[in-house]
């Protein structure tokens, strides 16, 4: 039997440093900022990254069921946020069973003579919105080959069905496999079955939501989840700035590897005695110095990345939505990644400081053999008339 759906598949992209939010307002003509809901017992001192919101598609396939697709509606539209992350959602409301909804991501429809489906629409939506803001992007050292990308599926039955966790009970040999990505018709094993269910959470009686690593099933037959999809995107947001940060620090590693072996090593240094790529002693100091203060603009960004992404989603006493944040962020790893961020940016630091500070030592040790030479020539200098007589 066929059930009511909302599906919402959020697409996270890491475009640069950030992004000029009022030069793109004034060329898209978007006036409208995306903030916070407050619901269900979420306190107003909860304070979220704003967004700049821009309405995309609106298509409406019900006057047109003769088409070959589940699909009632389609709704898109972008979210820019300072930072330079762009989400691109897609909400699609649909009429299937159940057991179908792993197939969702592959069901396409006629649009503009194309049949295209929702992950192939966000992602022509945001090439063609990156073609309009882009000279309004601020890189700087987030220059990828292809930008860092995020996305997470939510699925929302609408449909009343009495008790939500009898229900999730009597369905759970599909949707554990199906929230883990496998093939529905796998038979799971009891205990990974019985780990994926394991953290329902419900709000009051008709509700239950279930969260992994991709997706989310959640049963809202009052639609009454908005401020849990606003939840799941800021927690892919923070793993998104997080791995993207990680992404450019393993570059600089890779940099730092290069200059100290072409430093320090053997096989690194040229034949004519030169280093650090063809420069003299002189010019790696200087080499390296510039590479040290290009690194501080860096390491300050980074961490003022993590201290926003912290002040951003602290939520003081035992709230509802902030026990959904930190099962999420525990999936994600979050924790995890922002260590892993801090002590690259430790080591990178260390690294370079003390390349400078051996190249210093190197150049006073020069510089006073230098000066005792000097001494000597002129000591030579002035006994050499009296030795003469």
């Amino acid at each position: 039997m066929n059930k009511k759906f909302e599906v919402v598949f959020l697409h996270l992209y890491d475009v640069g440093r950030s992004v000029n939010r009022a030069a793109i307002a004034r060329k898209l003509g978007i006036r409208d900022i995306f903030r916070i809901d407050h619901g269900k017992d979420t306190p107003e001192s909860l304070l979220l990254p704003e967004a700049l919101v821009v309405p995309m598609d609106d298509i409406d396939f019900s006057a047109s069921r003769a088409m070959d697709t589940p699909f009632t509606r389609v709704f898109v539209r972008a979210k820019i946020y300072q930072e330079g992350v762009i989400t691109i959602e897609v909400r699609a409301e649909c009429s299937l069973e159940l057991e179908d909804i792993h197939l969702l991501r592959a069901k396409s429809f006629e649009l503009d003579g194309t049949f295209i489906n929702l992950d192939r629409l966000a992602e022509t939506r945001f090439r063609s919105l990156m073609e309009r803001i882009k000279p309004d992007v601020i890189e700087d050292q987030y220059v990828f080959s292809e930008y860092e990308h995020d996305r997470y599926g939510i699925y929302c039955l609408l449909d009343p069905v009495g008790d939500p966790l009898e229900f999730l009970e009597r369905h759970r040999s599909y949707l554990a496999p199906f929230l883990l990505g496998e093939d529905p018709s796998m038979r799971l094993h009891e205990s990974q079955i019985t780990e994926t269910l394991r953290h329902p959470f419900s709000f009051s009686s008709t509700d239950v939501a279930v969260f992994d690593l991709d997706r989310a099933f959640i049963i809202g037959p009052q639609r009454d989840y908005e401020d849990l999809i606003l939840i799941v995107e800021h927690a892919n947001y923070r793993l998104l700035e997080l791995r993207t940060l990680d992404k450019l620090l393993d570059r600089w590693i890779e940099e730092a590897e290069l200059d100290i072996r072409q430093v320090y090593m053997r096989r690194g240094r040229l034949k004519t005695g030169r280093t650090y790529r063809g420069l003299p002693r002189w010019g790696a100091f200087k080499a390296l110095s510039r590479k040290l203060a290009n690194l501080q603009p860096l390491r300050f960004d980074a961490l003022f990345i993590l201290e926003n992404l912290e002040n951003s989603s602290r939520i003081i006493g035992d709230y509802y939505l902030e026990k959904i944040y930190d099962h999420l962020c525990g999936m994600f790893n979050t924790n995890g990644w922002k260590a892993n961020v801090e002590r690259r940016l430790e080591i990178l630091q260390n690294i370079y400081a003390m390349a400078k500070t051996d190249l210093s030592d190197r150049t006073m040790l020069i510089l006073e053999f230098l000066v005792a030479l000097m001494i000597a020539v002129e000591l030579v200098a002035f006994f050499a008339p009296l030795l003469a007589r």
